[in-house]
């Protein structure tokens, strides 16, 4: 136990004090990556078995129900995860164009990147097996010709990456709430002027 009740030594203990873990959104974030196994496990079970949908209707049916149960549940699971992160922006010291540059290059800029690095390869490989990945319904061979074709109306064809910009969205509308409700958690008392701005914002 120290007891050394100097202050500059307190100052530099709570200035290295490592930030509190929140423990509880970790297990969130494992649960919610376990669904979204499951829930694609499940998409291509039938794939995967061989079975045929139109002789077992009834299982198709559950299965469907499944999916759309479990999908009401899992992606706003991430959404919540994310709003738990952005708690942690101090937003009495840091203002709203800290707030969006941030966003931008944890969002943004992985958004874009992962288009060309994942989504267009991926795009590309999946001529052979979906409709919606060929243009004008013709399976393209040459990639460098596919992706120029394919780059105009990529936003319709964003498979899992419409979660970044959904939340980047999301994040932008949400922050005059976000600023607010931390005051409220500070307990920084009400200023006419700042709060009744967030509000009207």
């Amino acid at each position: 136990m120290n007891r050394n009740n100097g202050a500059p030594s307190e100052a530099l203990s709570q200035k290295d004090a490592p930030k509190e873990r929140v423990y509880y959104a970790d297990w969130i974030r494992a649960m919610a990556i376990i669904l979204v196994i499951f829930v694609h496990c499940l998409v291509n079970s039938f794939d995967a078995s061989g079975l045929n949908p139109d002789d077992v209707p009834t299982i198709q049916q559950k299965k469907d129900g499944i999916i759309k149960s479990l999908v009401q549940i899992g992606i706003p699971m991430f959404f919540y995860i994310s709003g738990i992160g952005s708690t942690f922006f101090n937003t009495e010291d840091k203002n709203y164009g800290v707030f969006v540059g941030g966003k931008v290059l944890r969002l943004l800029v992985p958004f874009v990147v992962a288009i060309f690095v994942f989504l267009i390869p991926r795009l590309y490989f999946g001529q052979q097996y979906e409709d919606f990945t060929r243009n004008d319904d013709v399976i393209e061979n040459n990639y460098w010709t596919y992706m120029q074709k394919t780059l105009p109306t990529i936003h319709l064809k964003l498979s899992w990456l419409w979660y970044l910009p959904a939340l980047f969205i999301d994040c932008m509308l949400t922050y005059p709430l976000l600023r607010w409700t931390i005051r409220r958690s500070k307990r920084i008392p009400f200023d006419p002027v700042t709060d009744t701005g967030i509000v009207m914002l």
